[in-house]
Formats: structure tokens, sequence, C-alpha cells
């Protein structure tokens, strides 16, 4: 998996308030003649001062869900990759509408958003986690600290400023944490480029509504380079055979250049960072793309920093992806005797002797070119059960896919089959995984 850098990239920033005031104390009218914008589809929106326009749906809702559950399985994640000497950072982006209340018009009670309740939702949303033993970074906070809007006013992503702010603060949870006297240290410099224009699907869809035409997206690139003799062979990151001080994960708020967010945190922490975020990988394209990567195999780094929008649910698909990522994050196998009777399958005799009902089962592939493994695992009697795993268009390909037993596990289990979506390459096999010792 190759990482972005920012070497000779560059990226973007903010510069956008509206020409025209925005609607008045009153919350009545419109500076832009918008009309129906609560009913515009496919994205309503309400329009607040200042030219913000905030999405009816995302941005007013006061609960954003994380079940016990949920957080104990975070936990596990964090303490596997612990175990392996890197410290997970949970970074939850918040809602426009908590990073920039101020600009809210007065119509959102008619909505049922609650400015008091949303917040006290966001502090418990982040107690939970370190409840669990998950650092984590109180973005809201750090966003409401900025002068200039935090937010792109007619999109849905956070500005360059508030990116910057986000990873200052990011940067000091690392300063903080004693492992950060063992990385390697690099001197950034970021500086100011030219403005330009970005396209914002969100304003695209909105100016139908309007009659006027609303704010558009314009913001300087910036770019951040090391200093001195500070080693860039690799990119921005450092010593590759050691693993990168700092691997950053996450959705397009991290991976889009625009927002600068990757050169922001390496300024800030003055540390090599690598970018593994992935713009439309929702909540676990990045994160499962590099935890499912030879770089987190072979090199794991001192930080992980995992970005996600709060509002992108971490149990919307259920223990599945969470159950791999504690898995893979441990990275515990050993191999079982694997037969390939066919180009794209492979079959491991196995009982549930060997193979523990809370155990998973791994298939190494061979290559990271993966995006499909069914797993079969079939009793003396010849019953089987199977249960797929699927990597997203827009996700990494992977050499590993990781079963986690209990759904298909029986006790009179005889044997485990692998059937993939190309063949196995040299070298492929069934592996036996644990990650009991680093769960709580």
């Amino acid at each position: 998996m190759i990482p972005k850098t920012l070497l000779l990239a560059t990226a973007a920033g903010l510069a956008m308030t509206g020409a025209a005031a925005a609607q008045g104390g009153a919350g009545t009218g419109s500076a832009f003649g918008c009309t129906g914008l609560e009913r515009a589809e496919p994205l309503a929106a309400l329009e607040g001062r200042d030219g913000i326009f905030y999405r009816l749906n995302l941005d007013m809702r006061n609960n954003h869900a994380l079940s016990p559950k949920t957080a104990e399985m975070i936990g596990a994640i964090s303490a596997a990759l612990a175990a392996r000497g890197t410290t997970l950072i949970y970074v939850p982006v918040p809602t426009k509408s908590l990073a920039m209340p101020e600009e809210l018009p007065d119509t959102v009670a008619g909505y049922g958003f609650d400015l008091k309740v949303a917040e006290t939702v966001w502090h418990d949303f982040l107690g939970k986690l370190e409840a669990q033993g998950v650092t984590t970074v109180d973005s809201m906070t750090a966003m409401r600290g900025v002068e200039e809007p935090a937010f792109l006013a007619t999109d849905f992503h956070w500005s360059p400023e508030g990116a910057r702010a986000v990873a200052e603060a990011v940067a000091e949870t690392i300063r903080q944490n004693p492992a950060y006297d063992g990385i390697e240290k690099t001197d950034y410099r970021t500086e100011i480029g030219e403005m330009h224009q970005r396209f914002s699907t969100m304003r695209n869809m909105l100016q139908p509504y309007c009659a006027s035409s609303i704010p558009r997206v314009e913001m300087p690139w910036f770019e951040t380079t090391a200093q001195g003799n500070s080693d860039t062979s690799g990119g921005i990151f450092a010593s590759e055979s050691a693993g990168p001080p700092i691997a950053l994960t996450g959705t397009s708020m991290s991976a889009e250049a625009d927002f600068h967010f990757e050169g922001f945190l390496a300024d800030a922490a003055d540390a090599a960072v690598a970018d593994y975020a992935i713009t439309g990988g929702n909540q676990f394209g990045g994160i499962t793309s590099y935890l499912l990567s030879e770089d987190y195999h072979d090199n794991p780094p001192a930080f992980v920093v995992w970005e996600n929008p709060v509002y992108n649910n971490l149990g919307e698909f259920g223990e599945t992806p969470l159950r791999e990522l504690t898995a893979a994050a441990a990275n515990t196998c050993t191999p079982l005797e694997t037969t390939n009777p066919e180009p794209a399958r492979l079959v491991a005799e196995i009982g549930a002797d060997a193979l523990p009902r809370d155990g998973y089962v791994r298939v190494d592939t061979g290559a990271p070119t993966g995006r499909q493994a069914e797993f079969t695992f079939t009793d003396a009697d010849g019953v089987e059960v199977s249960a797929t795993i699927s990597r997203p268009s827009r996700w990494d390909a992977t050499r590993w896919f990781y079963q986690y037993a209990a759904p298909l596990w029986s006790e009179e289990l005889a044997s485990v089959r692998v059937d993939l979506d190309r063949p196995a390459r040299d070298g492929a096999r069934l592996e036996l995984c644990t990650t009991k010792e680093t769960q709580s």
C-alpha cells in the first residue's frame, strides 16, 4: 500500500465567507433568494448566518450512535495495537452545527436540534471511548477556537483552518504521549500559496434553489516541506524500516489535499506522517486498508490517527469490520497445513479443539490484490456454513482477510475452505489467529 505524500503535492486552505450577509437574526428570509431548501432533493439544507449552509439531516442531529458494545470493541482494537507498540488516537469530526453554532439559523429548534443536548452527547461519546482506554481528541472544542469558518460555507467538509486546528490538537495529544520521545523528529515548514476554487457537490445541489449565487468554495494552496537535513526519501514520513512515526487514516477530510490535514499534522507534531486516508471510504475504508496492508503488518507505526466524522456510525455494519480490525491489529497468527486444490481455493483440516470459538481464521492470499474471500466451515456431517468478506471498490485490495470463527463455528468442525476472487499466489495459506491476550 503506497501512502500519499506531501513532497511535491500542495494542499488547500479556506478563505470563504459569503459576499452577502446571510439570514437575519430572526431566521427569516434569505440573503441569496433561497426557497425550499428544507425540502431540497437529494440534499435538504438550512441557510444560516454569514452565508453558511447546514445539511438538514446530518448537521441537525442531536445524537450520534455509539453503543457500549461498539465502544468496547474500539477499545479492543486500541489494546491490540498497543500490544504491538502502537497508540491509537481516535479523532471524531463534529458536525458543522457543533463546530459553528453561532452561524446557525434561529429556526433549528423547529427541526429538533438542541445545541446543549448535542454538546452533552458529544462529550458522552468521547467519554465512552476513553472509558475503554481509547485516546481521543476533542475536535469540536479545537474547531470552535478558529477565527475563520471551521467548515466550508457551502460544503460539508472542514476548512483548512478547521483542519489545522484539529491537527494541532492531535499533535498536542501525541506530544503528551510517552512514546513521542522515542520517535524520529523532523522540522517542517508550511507556506501559503495562491487562491483557487474547489468544486462542491453540496453547493451544486443547493444552487438551483437560490436566485443569487451562493458562496463558492475558494481557498489558498498550502505546501508543507521538511527543512534542513531531514530525511524525505520516502515522502514526508521518516525511516520506512521502522515504520512511520504517525500513520493517518480516515475519510476525505484527511485524504483530500485541499484541506492539508496531513501537512498541518506533520508541521505541528514535528514528525513525519504517512497518509492512508481514503476519499469515499466512509468510517472503515482507510483504517481497514491500512491495518490489512503490508506496511502495517511489517512496520507498525508509533501512532495511528483514525479520523472519522461523528455521524459515521461505527456500529453500522455490526461486529464484522470491528472484529477484523482487532485481529489485524494484533497480528498474532500461526499457519495451518493448507492445500490448494483449485487456483482460487485454499483448504485446511481443522477441528474445534484446535480452532476456538472466539478465534479467527486468516487467509494469506500471497499478494495485496484480493477483494473478496468466502469462508466455509464444514462439520463432520458435511454441513456447511459460509460468510463472505468483501473490500469495496474505493478501498485498497488486501493480502489478508480475517474471519471471526464464532458465527460459523460448531463443536463438530472438521475443515475450513476459503474461495478467493482471484487465484492465490505463491505462499498462500490459512492461519489460526487469536486476540484473547490483548482483550480486556
